[in-house]
């Protein structure tokens, strides 16, 4: 017997700028513990299938269903024609599936914890919701759970706040949390879009492990193909409401029979290749030995300090795209807001074009997430026109004709400028993001991971519409993101953070083709790619972030208690940068003295 069957689910909003069905006539099956994908582009109807079958959708929303059976139990809404009683049964039964039978893991921890209550109470309050326990219990309860989901010291974490851990660790707790009343159906939406790459590996062996240890069911709801070759055995494939394939994951990602999925894997691959030819004539930005130190203000001296960003020197070309890559919490975000000038560098200079003075607005910045980066309450026009009304004496018919101008550019429409951000998919809304940075024509725009919260289509003509403004305008671009595939897509040279310092920094074709770099080795190997045999063997770092040592600042190489190359050396001492032709590396591997002189003529390669 099935445990989850859905047959002819489709819904459809009622909303001025929604006027098709969201779902149409969509039916699958998942079977106990099983592991089914389901991936489209955004907007094809995923999430919203999945909150139909919670029954969480808004009233807005008219769910019709042939059936919805759960373990042989019938949970169909009730449909447009449904009576009041009948919806009171419905949700009352409901009330007993949610969190009991079927519990969901959402896309932002950060944004589904209560940033005022402490971990352990909120995981607590979750089981005694459902279930007749004491405290004691629950609490008890809870302590296993967040065992159960990787976290070690986990009764010292219970008594944290959610801004106390990191992006993975919170996801875990958001996974803790759902596991709490040992549901037999757990759905998965986008867990994993806004987690570096290494951490997204965690995640998915986490789910993986979690299904094969208590049977549990998972429905992985994801755009990246990647990571659902990598765990799924069976994938569901959707566009614009509709269900066009279905098969293995075999069967789906080597022979895809329609053309929509045939055309998603062929995306997919485009970002795996490398980027046009970039020729830098002049250097226009300098970064030179930039540090950047936060002071805990609950710590009792000042000596104890946070370094986010430690000794950081690089240099971006006119007309080129330099890549930064690395985990989230390594400083890449810190060092953007140094450059942009929103932060002050607590040591060492940023100058642009030789003047370190004021840059004003030759460097504007396009931000992650495009849906939290414009105002809700103002349209196009006036989103627009902000900046040139506080920077510029330009009149109201200039401000027009240079919106107007803006628009095309990005490949919107004039009648665009009357509509509210609500009126566009997050592929349109990071176009208007970039028509903003443009609009007072900057010669560098700093791209902080501009692509990470959008499908594989839609980043794919991000990154075309990058290419083709850079082309015009010879624009420069500080691209800072988690995927490496990215990257790798966009820049020709590119750094790897970790921990605060550069720790590699070359050619972006030299370092993916031969990582020297213990770090970036390790990074590369955990990159998923769409193909089910080459992702399931992706090792990466097999360790979790919670076994992290520290290193005592300012001593010790920060890598060193991750390194499988680690000798007492590395704990002891910092690495310098070595350079090698365009290769630059912060490793004791590469050091004449400590690894010995090389004879003349011997070219340095990888040493791992």
């Amino acid at each position: 017997m099935k445990l989850l069957s859905v047959q002819d689910l489709s819904v459809q909003f009622h909303d001025r700028y929604e006027g098709q069905e969201a779902v149409s006539h969509v039916s699958f099956e998942v079977g106990p513990g099983e592991i089914v994908g389901v991936v489209g582009e955004s907007g094809s109807g995923k999430s919203t299938g999945m909150h139909a079958i919670l029954g969480l959708l808004p009233k807005k929303a008219e769910i019709t269903c042939g059936s919805m059976m759960l373990e042989g139990e019938d949970i169909t809404p009730p449909g447009p024609k449904g009576c009041g009683r009948q919806r009171k049964e419905y949700e009352r039964k409901m009330e007993t599936v949610r969190g009991n039978q079927i519990a969901m893991v959402f896309q932002d921890p950060l944004t589904y914890l209560n940033p005022t209550v402490k971990i352990g109470r909120q995981i607590t309050e979750t089981i005694r919701a459902h279930r007749k326990v004491s405290h004691a219990e629950a609490k008890e309860r809870a302590v296993e759970l967040l065992d159960m989901v990787g976290i070690r010291n986990s009764t010292r974490r219970m008594g944290q706040y959610p801004f106390e851990l990191s992006g993975g660790m919170r996801q875990r707790v958001v996974i803790a949390i759902a596991l709490a009343c040992e549901p037999k159906l757990l759905i998965a939406d986008e867990p994993t879009t806004a987690l570096d790459v290494t951490v997204q590996g965690q995640i998915l062996e986490l789910l993986k492990k979690i299904s094969v240890e208590t049977g549990t069911a998972l429905l992985y709801v994801s755009h990246d193909l990647g990571a659902v070759a990598s765990l799924c055995r069976r994938v569901l494939v959707m566009q614009e409401g509709r269900l066009v394939e279905e098969g293995t994951v075999e069967d789906i990602f080597y022979e895809p029979k329609h053309p929509y999925t045939q055309k998603l894997l062929s995306q997919a691959t485009g970002l795996l290749k490398l980027p046009k030819e970039q020729h830098a004539a002049s250097i226009l930005l300098k970064v030179e030995h930039v540090s950047k130190d936060y002071f805990d203000a609950g710590r009792l001296h000042k000596s104890e300090k946070t370094e986010a960003v430690h000794d950081v020197s690089l240099q971006i070309g006119r007309g080129e795209t330099y890549g930064l890559v690395g985990e989230s919490g390594c400083g890449k975000s810190t060092l953007a807001g140094m450059v942009t000038q929103m932060l002050e560098p607590t040591a060492g200079k940023i100058s642009y074009m030789g003047d370190k003075t004021k840059l004003k607005y030759p460097v504007q910045m396009i931000f992650q997430d495009p849906y939290a980066s414009l105002n809700p309450r103002m349209c196009v026009q006036d989103i627009l026109e902000e900046p040139l009304l506080l920077n510029t004496s330009d009149s109201r018919g200039e401000r027009v004709r240079k919106v107007k101008e803006m628009l095309h550019l990005v490949g919107l429409k004039e009648e665009d400028a009357k509509k509210f951000p609500r009126a566009f998919s997050g592929g349109q809304r990071q176009r208007i993001g970039i028509a903003r940075a443009l609009i007072l024509e900057p010669e560098l725009l700093v791209c902080d991971e501009p692509v990470s919260a959008l499908d594989v289509s839609i980043q794919e003509q991000i990154l075309c519409l990058l290419e083709e403004i850079q082309e015009k305008k010879k624009l420069s671009y500080f691209f800072i993101s988690h995927d490496l595939n990215v990257v790798k897509r966009i820049s020709r040279r590119m750094g790897v953070m970790y921990a605060g310092s550069l720790v590699e920094a070359g050619n972006t074709k030299d370092i993916y083709e031969d990582p020297w770099h213990p770090y970036t080795k390790a990074l590369l190997s955990a990159v998923l790619v769409p193909d089910p045999f080459k992702a399931r063997r992706k090792k990466g770092i097999l360790h979790t972030e919670e076994k992290k040592m520290e290193i005592p600042l300012g001593r010790g190489c920060p890598f060193a208690p991750r390194c499988g190359y680690a000798s007492d050396l590395c704990f002891a001492g910092k690495p310098q940068k070595y350079q090698y032709g365009e290769r630059e590396i912060a490793c004791f591997l590469y050091s004449e003295e400590h690894a010995g002189k090389r004879r003349s003529g011997l070219k340095m390669t990888s040493q791992i």
